[in-house]
């Protein structure tokens, strides 16, 4: 067991994960709204979802290494500084261009602290469990986005300004949480040289681990694909599919998601990652199935059951991946490896959903279902396909 002030840098860099989900997913709850009083089109609602993944892109791929240079405290504070002129956007918006304003700063934000974040969490592991990292990153993301959907319901429903509020519930959260942050050790850059050695990150895999690499980002693009579906087309579907309205009960019905994902992140924990990618492929797979299921017949409780199976199917498949990654990564290239890894999840994230809002507002909400189900099956069919295929002495070796 390490020091209390490394177990309590831990548990700081996982509230600053909670929170960026949590500002990942609180305009989520709120697209129908925005659908409704400003009359947009389905692809313009998952048009603002992707802008997201499209930043955070960005910023993973030109600045996804900038923590192994400037420490991590530093990077998760200038994120958290992205996400709070995010949340004061959303909060101000007077129309649908501020939106996609506000999503890219969020991209921004995520994109800083996400492979941060997940290093940081290795670094200030307080347990000799190398794998209690990975599980507790990706209870976070279910966390954030539970927290997100449940308040972000209740503020709508019970409370005056259902577009701004939860905006600045958000933004003041996230002031405390740059305070926060001071108390984090100052990192020691992994890098001699410090920040006049930097060069853009880029997409750079040691030689050897592109196996692992390759396995890592599928597992938890798979996961993040179907989040980009149950994120941004999922309040919709609950309202124009299964039939309610209530923006209580669409939260709630959503958010059975997140806790699942906590539930299949702990399981998971436990395992090795080849096993938690496996399981986690085959069960999103069902959940694909039962989707379209839900749709087909208009059935809320198979909506539900697909919440249930898709939420315990993200957590496995996700923290297989970044344990996998985690497990691989040398110190000296931890953020950026990680960095890389999250680059082609949030590519799987972003094509999901806009690709969703394009073909249900062209073809409709049925038709998306099955073309984004067929679409994510066949990729997590042939991930599984993959973990069969691999040395899986190359997987274990440490």
């Amino acid at each position: 067991m390490k020091g209390n002030s490394t177990n309590a840098a831990f548990w700081i860099v996982a509230w600053v994960l909670v929170l960026c989900l949590w500002s990942s997913a609180a305009p989520s709850i709120v697209f129908p709204l925005y659908a409704t009083d400003w009359h947009l089109s389905k692809s313009t609602t998952t048009g603002i979802f992707a802008m997201y993944p499209i930043a955070i892109i960005f910023v993973l791929v030109i600045v996804g290494n900038i923590s192994d240079y400037i420490g991590r405290r530093m990077t998760l504070m200038i994120g958290l500084i992205f996400l709070l002129f995010g949340a004061f956007v959303f909060a101000l918006a007077p129309n649908l261009h501020w939106l996609f304003v506000a999503r890219a700063l969020q991209g921004f934000g995520v994109g800083l602290t996400s492979g941060a974040g997940a290093a940081a969490l290795v670094e200030y592991n307080p347990t000799s469990n190398t794998k209690f990292p990975g599980s507790i990153n990706t209870i976070t993301q279910a966390v954030g986005v539970f927290i997100a959907l449940i308040l972000g319901a209740i503020l709508i429903k019970y409370e005056p300004f259902p577009l701004h509020l939860s905006y600045w519930v958000l933004s003041l959260l996230i002031l405390v949480s740059i305070i926060l942050c001071f108390f984090l050790p100052k990192s020691q850059t992994s890098r001699s040289g410090g920040k006049s050695n930097w060069k853009p990150a880029g997409i750079k895999i040691p030689k050897g681990l592109w196996g692992i690499y390759l396995l890592a980002a599928l597992a938890v693009g798979i996961g993040f694909a179907y989040g980009g579906i149950f994120l941004s087309l999922g309040a919709q579907i609950a309202r124009d599919v299964v039939g309610t309205k209530d923006i209580l009960v669409i939260g709630m019905v959503l958010s059975i998601l997140s806790l699942l994902i906590a539930v299949g992140a702990t399981i998971a924990g436990r395992l090795s990652p080849m096993p938690s990618i496996r399981i986690g492929t085959i069960v999103i797979v069902l959940t694909l199935v039962l989707l379209v299921m839900a749709s087909e017949m208009h059935s809320f409780i198979l909506f539900v059951i697909s919440s249930i199976t898709g939420g315990l199917g993200y957590g496995f498949t996700v923290t297989g991946g970044i344990g996998l990654a985690a497990m691989y990564a040398s110190s000296e290239h931890k953020a950026q490896f990680l960095s890389s890894v999250f680059v082609v999840s949030y590519l799987f994230q972003g094509a999901s959903a806009f690709g969703g809002g394009l073909a249900s507002t062209a073809y409709g909400f049925s038709y998306a279902i099955w073309m984004l189900s067929i679409v994510v099956g066949f990729i997590a069919l042939i991930t599984l396909l993959y973990t069969m295929m691999i040395n899986n002495k190359m997987v274990y070796a440490k």
